[in-house]
């Protein structure tokens, strides 16, 4: 699961979020906890589809994502793999402003002006054009949310593993990813070796992303007044990152990895759909601005994984820290049981995770009208000091003999999330719910042939 924060994130992030319950693979991967270590996978051709249905509460994003991956293992060993992907998004999001103590009133994106008429403007070339200003208004006290949003992403992905020899194995990806304001390519490279009769594998990978994005109503100069509608054109990001991992066959039904992971994006990091409030010193709302980021940020990540079989169980608990240059430091832990039954022809799965992070040194939920010249800042809780708790079962049954099962699985997880280091609210918004957290449903039908 990518934790990497886009521009138009919300969509990604939610995407993110649902990773936890539309990986395929993942099930491949616990399957191995109970095989022998070095068996090479048999030739084939292996389908893993599923469907998952994300639904946050209060009617905000109600996401649909059905994935379709595709592995084909061909005599010679080398391993093809597919990956398709279709989100559709849709529901409230918040903008970003701060709930108030009086109805407040905002542009959709590809809106230039607060009045709701059209509005006509001089281009570079000198000729004259009229836009639209859609708006949208919110009652009192209740969070600032875009109800017209919607969005859609395709995505597609093509791997290749090859044995470069009896114990060394070449990796290559790309991806690339398509929605109306945002176009992503990536790369990956991995080279693994295996050592100490293939009871220890060493790997180096490297990756690379380019993102070509494209706001609606084009990127706001970041931050300047809201009200003005200062746009700019097409901007773009670009990222590489570095990993290295360390497998080790522990006892015949114990495996350890271990990897430490850098990566940096540079380029247009900020969101262009968030602006964040200025406040007064009694908490009236004076006005927005466009949220302002770094253009640069470097990630450093280390994680353990453990996994545990025996005849009719296994176990998988991992460990995962997070820092940046941002001041975002993050932790979390996941513990995963699968029970099987007698036959071994299915299964259940609880898992339990957990997730904290300290803030963006510049995250602010909003800003004093007495402040000096805004250099960063952004109210997206996304960077706000938060915990978070996943709670999920999934339930399997499995159709054919071993060597050639078919399985179908339900999954249903329960995500909570609240904010942590909370300032003291301004006199005029006292009794207002500026923190009101997250809950989301997740719920995912797999088939894998």
């Amino acid at each position: 699961m990518q934790l990497k924060v886009k521009a138009g994130g919300i969509r990604r992030q939610l995407i993110a979020a649902s990773c936890a319950l539309l990986g395929a693979a993942e099930g491949r991967a616990q399957e191995a906890q109970t095989s022998d270590a070095g068996t090479a996978a048999a030739p084939g051709l292996t389908l893993d589809s599923a469907l998952g249905y994300y639904q946050e509460s209060g009617g905000r994003i109600r996401a649909i994502e059905p994935i379709v991956t595709v592995q084909q293992v061909q005599d010679n060993g080398d391993i093809w793999g597919l990956n398709l992907t279709f989100d559709s998004l849709s529901g409230s999001s918040p903008n970003g402003a701060l709930t108030s103590n009086k109805p407040q009133t905002f542009a959709t994106p590809s809106g230039a002006s607060l009045k709701g008429v059209p509005q006509t403007y001089t281009t570079a070339s000198g000729q004259s054009q009229t836009v639209n200003a859609p708006i949208y208004s919110v009652a009192a006290g209740t969070l600032p949310v875009d109800s017209n949003y919607k969005d859609q992403r395709l995505a597609g992905a093509l791997s290749w593993n090859h044995s470069l020899s009896r114990l060394t194995s070449l990796t290559l990806g790309g991806k690339l990813s398509y929605e109306h304001d945002f176009i992503s390519g990536s790369f990956s490279a991995l080279v693994a070796h295996d050592f100490n009769q293939k009871n220890t594998t060493l790997s180096l990978g490297v990756n690379g992303e380019f993102d070509s994005l494209h706001p609606i109503g084009g990127a706001p100069a970041p931050g300047t007044d809201y009200a003005l509608f200062q746009k700019t054109g097409a901007k773009t990001k670009q990222g590489a990152g570095v990993v290295l991992g360390l497998t080790q066959v522990m006892a015949p039904r114990w495996v350890s990895e271990f990897n430490l992971s850098a990566d940096r994006f540079s380029g247009y990091l900020d969101d262009p759909y968030k602006i964040i409030s200025v406040l007064d010193a009694t908490g009236a709302t004076t006005g927005y601005l466009y949220e302002k980021r770094p253009d640069s940020r470097l990630r450093r990540s280390a994680y353990l994984e453990n996994r545990w079989g025996w005849e009719r169980a296994s176990v998988a608990l991992s460990l995962r820290y997070m820092n940046d240059d941002w001041q975002v430091h993050s932790s979390t832990a996941q513990f995963r049981v699968r029970f099987w039954n007698s036959p071994k022809d299915r299964y259940l799965e609880p898992t339990v995770r957990w997730y904290q992070q300290s803030a963006a040194q510049f995250y602010a939920p909003w800003l004093s009208s007495s402040a000096a010249q805004l250099t960063y800042a952004s109210a997206d809780s996304r960077l706000a000091a938060l915990s978070a708790w996943t709670y999920g079962l999934k339930y399997a049954v499995k159709y054919g003999d071993d060597s050639d099962a078919s399985e179908l699985s339900v999954r249903l997880e329960l995500y909570r999330q609240t904010q942590a280091d909370r300032l003291a609210a301004p006199p005029a918004l006292q009794g207002l719910n500026l923190y009101p957290g997250l809950q989301a449903l997740m719920l995912q039908i797999g088939w894998r042939y």
